[in-house]
């Protein structure tokens, strides 16, 4: 009786060992690495042509949120000058850790990763769901924005637990967007990865669709 309990303790290590590196993932080495932490690094794949990785968010992306701003501005009654414009976009953007951007088209994808709080415990299934639920909900609420139709899914990203995808059609100002936003969790960070199409280029989207697909997400923290 004491071996069969030893032999179903080994068995129940095991399986348990597996489930825990089930999600970990690694990067290939024609990958495009991109650093988000000193623990936590996407690979992706770049399809198609004119695609850049930044750090920084890039001169045509600052132009394109300080003119959106200027909106924003305007509806609430208030003014501001080109310079401050471009340094309120300029902080806007730079919450993010990274950049994947057409710069031919204005198309790209923002990579914004948060770490959570002291003692949080991490997110459920449930959370990432309502998270993306809530993320199709602040779109619409954006100023100039009309017309949202938008899907959460399920989706399955390497190196995650669960991640969900929320896909959105819209017009700003009029003119038509495309939207797929991820959001998943790598303890300790929430990870968002936000794609905003522009429609000037016919191949975008699918570019970002193969991109999304040949992600992961690799920690560097011991299991």
């Amino acid at each position: 009786m004491r071996k069969l309990a030893i032999v179903f303790s080994l068995v129940w290590v095991a399986l348990f060992a597996g489930c825990s590196q089930e999600y970990r993932a690694s990067l290939s080495p024609d990958m495009q690495a991109i650093e988000l932490s000193d623990d936590m690094v996407l690979g992706l794949h770049l399809f198609g042509d004119g695609w850049t990785v930044s750090k920084e968010p890039t001169a045509g992306l600052i132009e394109e949120t300080a003119e959106h701003l200027e909106h924003e501005v305007k509806e609430k009654g208030q003014t501001a000058t080109s310079a401050q414009l471009t340094e309120m976009a300029r902080k806007r953007l730079q919450i993010n850790e990274a950049f994947v951007v057409n710069r031919s088209s204005g198309a790209h994808l923002d990579v914004d990763i948060s770490r959570i709080g002291e003692g949080e415990s991490a997110p459920s299934s449930s959370a990432l769901k309502n998270s993306a639920r809530y993320a199709a909900s602040s779109l619409e609420s954006e100023e100039g924005v009309s017309d949202l139709t938008s899907r959460v899914e399920k989706v399955t990203l390497p190196g995650t637990r669960v991640a969900y995808r929320l896909s959105a059609e819209y017009k700003l100002h009029e003119e038509p967007r495309r939207f797929i936003g991820v959001v998943t969790f790598v303890s300790p960070y929430w990870v968002y990865l936000y794609y905003t199409d522009t429609l000037k280029n016919d191949s975008d989207y699918k570019d970002m669709e193969q991109m999304l697909q040949s992600a992961v997400l690799v920690s560097r923290r011991a299991p």
